[in-house]
């Protein structure tokens, strides 16, 4: 008897642990879409593959990324207006608006160890763990915005880098042609930091 209850209070909490998360993947699709209501399946699946992988393939070499750092500042048509964005569902990485270095509150070099600092504190599941979390968020957004627009085109592409063996995606064009977006990523450790200086209210 003792063994059934026990088998029965598990079977009930793996139920529950799913309904949470699930939860969880629901505020994160709304999330996005209140700030970025024309996003795609694809730019839902970089926020989320953001998320678990930092920034680390954005800075193989360090003095390439303060190059293309340095040429991004000086592109015109900056519109997007959020200064920061918590990642995924568990938050351990933030996008940083670069308008916070171009207007002078984060300096330059500060983002720039932040990136490298970030880099290594990246959970990096491998590829077959990321596919299979990756199919439990895309079952999710199919039941909540079945009518994303381009969901079949992305889902395609998706599913092809995946098979290629990568998990890098860049944002849909129309989510690059509305929003403009310019940030770069950190880890939540040090958007805490940030918090009580840079970041301050």
């Amino acid at each position: 008897m003792t063994v059934r209850i026990f088998f029965c209070f598990f079977m009930l909490s793996g139920i529950f642990k799913a309904s949470d998360t699930e939860k969880q993947i629901v505020q994160f699709i709304n999330n996005e879409l209140q700030h970025y209501p024309e996003a795609q399946l694809a730019d839902l699946y970089k926020n989320y593959f953001q998320d678990a992988y930092g920034p680390g393939h954005l800075i193989p070499d360090t003095t390439q990324a303060g190059k293309y750092l340095d040429w991004e500042l000086k592109q015109p048509g900056w519109t997007d207006t959020l200064p920061y964005q918590a990642l995924g569902i568990n938050h351990d990485y933030y996008r940083i608006n670069l308008q916070l270095v171009k207007n002078g509150t984060i300096p330059r070099d500060t983002l720039l160890l932040a990136m490298v600092e970030s880099a290594t504190l990246a959970r990096n599941p491998d590829l077959e763990s990321w596919k299979k979390e990756w199919n439990e968020v895309l079952a999710v957004i199919k039941k909540v915005k079945p009518k994303l627009p381009g969901m079949k085109s992305d889902e395609k592409l998706i599913n092809q880098v995946l098979s290629d063996g990568d998990v890098v995606m860049h944002h849909s064009e129309n989510y690059e042609e509305l929003y403009h977006p310019h940030y770069r990523i950190v880890h939540r450790s040090v958007f805490e930091r940030w918090k009580g200086n840079y970041l301050a209210k």
